[in-house]
């Protein structure tokens, strides 16, 4: 009997010190009364929260009810709907942590699990779960937004000259996403997911938006009609401007037309390149071979760093001459900025380097101590790029496209469209309202200039590069300064699309940093709209005026979940639009090519 006892009371003793703690439980009451009426207790709910600031504890909410008219009335706990979503397990601080750590830091799930368990010492959450509070930030953060829309209105309206800038982007068959965002202060507005850019879907858009933060000053968008006619649809007789950088490169890519496919077709059919390709190669292995068996040192390095070296010419040295030659040739992409076409025309930087080495080929063939020791290569070379630069047609080509070129060129100093960085696109080119009226005389200036090189000029094919100018400027040059009567306010002109055309390159490259993937058609159809508005959290002005700080957002995501409804109704709403396709339910019908055939015959 004793044995047993024993026994006994050292199994609950060990029971008792392997046992984990229990989690924390908190009560949470609802109203007692409404309107001066007493409220019934209806039940009782129990449910378990993981939160940052309180860990994992067990919710008991006493829930009431009362009816009224017929209809029952159910009032749940003020206190934990602020702390967590009806009915949601993971708290408003863990969504806002796991949503800023996915999209502000572009970490991937597997990162902020470990982070979660380690750092916080909050239980595993699954893949599917983080998943989902990714899902639910974006819900929250634009009905954060949606509820602040009143104070960004008013903002608008007191700091005057409203701007919007609209655009789309899109991936290869996935929906539009179409853009509003402000110029001054570059907080992203609002869209919509759109199957086209088409006029009636791109004015529905502007007049949501609207409902939302006010009829804007002026629209500037890009230079096609579908903008042109959806803006006065949704805004009749509201200015409209042209993005100045569409213009530019619009006309750019007209005047490069006819020269870039003459000198391309030139280019395929003499293969110059290929036939380049293959001396390299060819030069390159006999240097290998000469360097391993030979043991002949590469030394043009050497010379150019100004080291002494006892031989200096050799055919090791002529052949490394003629390769150094190709690798600058070929390294035409640095005389641009990386700007792209046809703020780079790469094919003209090609030229104007094949110039520059048929003539340092030259040079040294001619020189006493330097053409004995060439190799054969190098006069083969050099004959080619002879060949190429007295073919006619090549001649033709390429003094079209320097003409092209210096028209471009004056074009974009006199609108002051020079790219200072690599990438024009992030160049906001404001002008202010001095400014404004000194390039509009300058364009007319240039205008003139251009019109009297017009008629100066016998080639067809130079004074059709005038009209390609004058065409566009008579159409869009009405659209882009504001009119007269607002010139003489002091504000920055915003002029370019380029602060939300960087929007969307900015939410692309961060989906890619974070799965990897160049496609982005899987993103573009699962994500929804209120993941364009990210970047606004970055913003100094709109955090003041939505959140007061980034710290808030949690708090702020609790306000709004009490008016925003279901998050699943939300979520249903966003699953992907595959634009021309059938469900697979009806693919997968018996009758199915049958019933498509009956279609057209009936």
């Amino acid at each position: 009997m004793l044995v047993n006892e024993l026994r006994e009371s050292v199994h609950m003793q060990l029971k008792t010190a392997c046992q984990l703690p229990s989690q924390a439980e908190y009560r949470f009451e609802s109203p007692l009364e409404f309107n001066g009426q007493k409220l019934f207790v209806q039940k009782t709910g129990n449910r378990t929260v993981v939160s940052l600031n309180f860990s994992k504890f067990k919710a008991r909410e006493v829930i009431r009810e009362r009816i009224e008219d017929g209809k029952r009335l159910t009032f749940h706990s003020p206190r934990l709907k602020s702390v967590v979503p009806s009915g949601a397990r993971y708290a408003y601080d863990l969504i806002a942590l796991v949503g800023t750590k996915s999209y502000l830091e572009n970490r991937k799930l597997k990162s902020i699990q470990e982070e979660i368990s380690n750092r916080y010492g909050l239980p595993y959450i699954p893949f599917s779960s983080l998943y989902d509070l990714q899902r639910k930030f974006l819900f929250y953060l634009g009905e954060v937004q949606r509820q602040a829309a009143p104070r960004l209105k008013d903002y608008f309206q007191q700091r005057g000259h409203n701007t919007w800038l609209i655009d789309g982007t899109i991936e290869p068959g996935t929906p539009v996403f179409l853009g509003v965002k402000e110029a001054y202060d570059g907080i992203f507005l609002g869209g919509a997911k759109i199957p086209t850019e088409n006029d009636r879907d791109i004015a529905n858009c502007l007049i949501k938006v609207a409902d939302f933060y006010g009829v804007p000053d002026e629209t500037l968008h890009d230079l096609s009609e579908r903008m042109f006619n959806a803006c006065e649809i949704a805004f009749p007789g509201n200015p409209q401007r042209v993005c100045h950088y569409h213009l530019v490169r619009d006309i750019g890519e007209g005047l490069y037309e006819v020269p870039q496919q003459m000198l391309n077709k030139r280019l395929r059919a003499m293969k110059l390149q290929h036939n380049f390709k293959d001396q390299r190669s060819n030069q390159t292995q006999w240097l290998q071979k000469a360097v391993k068996e030979k043991q002949m040192p590469l030394i043009l390095k050497d010379l150019l760093k100004g080291k002494p070296i006892e031989h200096r010419w050799t055919k090791g040295l002529g052949r490394e001459v003629l390769l150094s030659l190709h690798g600058w040739m070929l390294d035409y992409p640095s005389d641009g900025n990386r700007q792209g076409f046809p703020f780079d025309p790469y094919h003209l930087y090609l030229h104007r380097r094949v110039l520059i080495v048929y003539d340092a080929s030259q040079r040294l063939l001619y020189s006493e101590t330097a053409k004995k020791d060439l190799p054969k290569a190098f006069l083969t070379f050099s004959s080619k790029l002879e060949n190429y630069l007295s073919d006619p047609p090549i001649i033709e080509a390429t003094e079209l496209y320097e003409k092209a070129f210096d028209i471009f060129e004056r074009l974009r100093a006199t609108l002051r469209l020079s790219a200072k960085g690599s990438n024009p696109m992030h160049e906001l080119y404001e002008l202010q309202s001095d400014e404004q009226n000194e390039v509009s005389e300058s364009l007319e200036e240039l205008k003139k200039q251009f019109d009297e090189s017009k008629r100066d000029c016998s080639n067809p094919k130079e004074i059709k590069l005038y009209d390609i100018v004058k065409v566009h400027l008579e159409k869009y040059e009405p659209y882009l300064f504001p009119a007269k009567a607002n010139g003489t306010e002091k504000y920055q002109l915003v002029r370019t699309t380029n602060g939300i055309e960087s929007h969307w390159s900015q939410g692309k490259r961060a989906r890619r940093q974070t799965h990897g993937r160049s496609k982005l058609t899987r993103d573009f159809h699962a994500l929804p709209l209120e993941y364009m508005l990210i970047p606004n959290l970055n913003n100094a002005r709109y955090i003041e005026i939505v959140l007061g700080s980034l710290e808030q957002l949690p708090e702020k995501m609790a306000e709004a979940g009490k008016t925003s409804g279901p998050y699943s109704h939300w979520n249903k709403k966003q699953k992907p639009v595959h634009i021309g396709r059938l469900p697979a339910r009806m693919l997968r019908r018996e009758t199915f090519i049958d019933d498509l055939i009956n279609i057209f015959n009936n």
